[in-house]
This record gives C-alpha cells, sequence and structure tokens, in this order.
C-alpha cells in the first residue's frame, strides 16, 4: 500500500464491491524481519504495490519517523503482520490519534504444518481471508493476498471453524510465539459498520 495514505472515508471507498484495494489505501504495512513468515508478509506486500516498514523488533524508528509526523497530520490506516507486543504499543498509540484495531488475527502454529487462525474483523476481511488461506500456503503470503483483495465491509455477520489439518514434510514443532496480523484505522461510526465485525475461528 503506497507512501500517499488515506483517511478513513478514502480507505472505505477503496473496499468497494468487486474491487482491488489501490496501493495507496494503506499509509504503510509494517513487518518484523526476525520472524520469517513476517518477512514473507513484507515482501508479498511490496509486491502488491504497498510501502513496507520492517520494525526489526522495536517500533521506536518507525514510529518517530514515519507514523508520528503522518499521524499529527492525518490518521491514516496501517496494516501489518508482527508480533503481538509491536501491536501492543501501535494499537495504544493510535488511539491518542482517533484510531483503533479494525482487524486483528492471531496465528498459531500447531506443529505437523499445521496454523490456527483466529480473526475479529469485518466479515468481508474474514472471508478474504480465508480465499487468500487456500491459494496461499505461507503466512506471510496469505496475509498479504487477503489485504490485496479486501472489499467494503458487509453488516452480515458470520462464524466458521475449519479443522486443523496436518501437512507432511512440515516442521513439526509447535509455535510458542503467535504472530498477529492487523490493520489500524480511524474508527468507523455508522451502526453498519459496527455490525459488520464478528469473531470466528479458523483453522487451516
Amino acid at each position: 500500500m503506497a507512501l500517499a495514505g488515506m483517511s478513513i472515508p478514502g480507505f472505505a471507498s477503496a473496499l468497494a464491491p468487486g474491487r482491488d484495494i489501490a496501493a495507496s489505501s494503506l499509509f504503510s504495512v509494517v513487518y518484523d524481519n526476525g520472524f520469517p513468515p513476517s518477512a514473507a508478509f513484507g515482501a508479498a506486500a511490496g509486491q502488491h504495490g504497498y510501502a513496507t516498514h520492517d520494525i526489526d523488533g522495536d517500533v521506536t524508528g518507525f514510529w518517530m519517523n514515519h507514523l508520528a509526523p503522518r499521524w499529527r497530520h492525518e490518521p491514516v490506516a496501517i496494516a501489518g503482520l508482527t508480533h503481538a507486543s509491536a501491536l501492543f504499543v501501535l494499537e495504544r498509540m493510535g488511539w491518542d490519534h482517533g484510531l483503533r484495531v479494525v482487524f486483528r488475527a492471531q496465528h498459531r502454529s500447531q506443529g505437523n504444518g499445521r496454523i490456527e487462525h483466529q480473526l475479529g474483523g469485518p466479515v468481508a476481511m474474514l472471508n478474504a481471508f480465508e480465499q487468500a488461506a487456500s491459494e496461499h500456503p505461507g503466512l506471510g503470503a496469505c496475509v498479504a493476498g487477503m489485504l490485496a483483495r479486501c472489499y467494503r465491509p458487509e453488516p452480515a455477520p458470520s462464524a466458521l471453524a475449519i479443522p486443523a489439518r496436518p501437512r507432511p514434510g512440515q516442521d513439526t514443532a509447535a509455535d510458542p510465539a503467535p504472530l498477529v496480523s492487523w490493520v489500524i484505522a480511524p474508527r468507523p461510526s455508522s451502526a453498519s459498520a459496527r455490525n459488520a465485525f464478528a469473531t470466528v475461528e479458523r483453522i487451516v
């Protein structure tokens, strides 16, 4: 998502049904090169045309040099696939600028190549994630694919659970530190936007 950011009206209009997100929909996509799935996410997001920032385990540089100056001017949306601690910091910084986490998904490895996904956010984003997960075996490419195909949230929540399936040839060890994908944006104010949010658990 390109460096020229949008406020939430621009972000919402870019999520029109049947239309891919323009690269200018988000100010920046955040990743952490210390986690291979996150690094892969950054690379895939860059291929989709999004401006990316590697926080390298610490959000301070990204905050001081890029995000804080921008948010003082305009509360633009950002997205990421990081450790939960990075989201914790950015989420609280966003509160002071009128932004909230509008999509959150925890990704926990269960071993044998299985990843459990627990998602909360607009129904359209949950559906986009499920479709991307069916096309991309890697977590990073999956999350980037979701961002590239998001549509305007519809006011119909849903819930779905998909049983975990072993993937032969994948690592057998479970990951004790799950990664989190997220979108931080100005908070929707309409009742229909609020009703468009749901929480589901998906295991693929």
